[in-house]
């Protein structure tokens, strides 16, 4: 038998900063029924809206995932998401109230520590999985994502930058030898340090420090690194978390050279139009 979908075993509460927003917010993971996915909850107002962890409600791909509906939106759930994909949590309601999940340190690990609080139960249905019947691959200039038809899901991210401390870093993951959660969960999101007045130009990075994300001087990072290629490790989080938008497990070999969020929607966009034909058919 392949494996079964889970989900937590009781209510957990995720307080933080918002990366983004810079704002205060209040995160409630509750165990869900069997089928129903991984969905957000977000309050608006009066009325509570429910948002599928699915690609056809991802709003903005700029420098994190936005998801909305009915006009309302949750944003930087790709770190949730990973941590999701890499304990294998299939059906999960957050609820939600603020417009973003909080950083935490810049890591998936504080929703790996509140997932262990929780703990996780195995449900009765075995999870929906996603296995290519062939190569598909997604390009942008010099990004470049493929997938290809695999017995369990292994992925290799190249992080390629032409900052001399930094240069081109490689991570990889295999299910079946690699723990998410040790290999993968504390790899911290990052931003070079000449980037920041054009993020916060943007409207994003109002809550970024240097205790929720790793910054790269021109000659230092602003804390030792937790893995000499944490930069490329956390790039395959973030890969983890977006490829969970597909709302299935993963059988397939994923190769990601200079990608981010944007070029894996468009992955996941062509993908869930092959999924959505296959069952048709």
């Amino acid at each position: 038998m392949g494996m079964r979908r889970k989900t937590l075993a009781r209510k957990v509460t995720v307080n933080g900063l918002g990366l983004h927003t810079g704002e205060w917010v209040n995160v409630f993971l509750h165990p869900a029924q069997e089928g129903e996915g991984i969905v957000f909850y977000v309050r608006d107002g009066r009325r509570v809206v429910h948002i599928p962890a699915l690609t056809p409600f991802v709003a903005d791909t700029r420098r994190r995932v936005v998801l909305a509906k009915d006009g309302v939106s949750v944003q930087t759930v790709e770190h949730l998401l990973a941590a999701c994909f890499g304990i294998g949590i299939t059906d999960l309601v957050v609820e939600v109230k603020g417009a973003e999940l909080p950083i935490g340190d810049g890591s998936a690990q504080l929703w790996v520590d509140a997932f262990k609080e929780a703990s996780i139960v195995p449900l009765n249905e075995p999870a929906p999985i996603f296995s290519p019947a062939k190569t598909v691959t997604v390009q942008d200039g010099n990004a470049l994502i493929t997938v290809a038809p695999n017995d369990r899901f292994t992925a290799t991210v190249t992080f390629v930058t032409d900052h001399p401390l930094v240069g081109v870093q490689t991570a990889t993951f295999d299910e079946e030898t690699d723990d998410f959660v040790t290999a993968i969960a504390p790899a911290r999101t990052f931003g070079f340090w000449e980037e920041v007045e054009a993020l916060l130009t943007q409207g994003l990075a109002k809550g970024g420090s240097l205790e929720n994300a790793l910054v790269v001087f021109p000659d230092r990072y602003s804390s030792p690194l937790r893995f000499p290629d944490e930069l490329a490790r956390h790039k395959l989080l973030d890969l983890m978390g977006d490829l969970t938008l597909l709302g299935r497990r993963w059988k397939a070999r994923v190769t990601a050279r200079a990608s981010g969020h944007s070029l894996h929607h468009r992955l996941c966009q062509t993908l869930w139009h092959q999924v959505a034909q296959e069952e048709k058919g």
